[in-house]
């Protein structure tokens, strides 16, 4: 993958490194070499009709939100260079949110991050094929922005949405979107 800054002698019987140096995850330290030293050895595809993860979105028409209580369940998928769901409302101050999120890339080297702006724990990388899960406790009212991570595409950059956290008492529908089915803007 073009995140690691490390070379390896594979020539004996045992692996040795031989270069090892922080970078950031840019494919433009990505060195070219034959597919067919690596190809024989390499899984290339990741079934999603493999994972069997409680909270999987298969595909992006499975992505849903769903109200348990005081629990926002996002249904949420990932793949090159977009989250669906990218919009949701109705999510109250008091709520605790658990965005479920599948990568729906196959490929093995496209995993997505996600995270939320202002939230307390980390990150999540998920890899190709794969369901995650981050626990969100909205601490004020605002509207707050979720993001990819991970370096994945030249669109990287575009792989956002948005999350707005109404006030407790509030009577906004729990709603959400994709970005395309927003009414026209006059």
């Amino acid at each position: 993958m073009t995140q690691s800054a490390q070379l390896y002698d594979i020539s004996g019987d045992k692996m040795k490194l031989i270069l090892d140096f922080p970078t950031i995850g840019e494919p433009h330290y990505a060195e070219a070499i034959p597919a067919e030293l690596l190809s024989k050895n390499s899984t290339k595809i990741y079934k999603i009709e493999e994972n069997h993860h409680p909270y999987v979105t298969k595909g992006e028409k499975e992505a849903k939100v769903e109200r348990k209580g005081n629990e926002v369940h996002v249904y949420m998928s990932s793949i090159r260079s977009h989250f669906v769901p990218d919009n949701i409302e109705g999510v109250k101050l008091g709520d605790v949110v658990y965005f479920h999120v599948t990568n729906l890339e196959q490929d093995w080297d496209v995993p997505h991050g996600f995270a939320v702006k202002g939230a307390n724990n980390a990150e999540l990388l998920i890899m190709p094929g794969e369901t995650s899960t981050l626990m969100w406790k909205p601490d004020r009212v605002g509207v707050f922005p979720f993001y990819c991570t991970d370096f994945c595409s030249a669109l990287h950059q575009e792989m956002q949405g948005y999350i707005r956290i109404s006030p407790a008492n509030s009577n906004v529908p729990l709603t959400f979107s994709t970005g395309t089915n927003q009414p026209p803007i006059n």
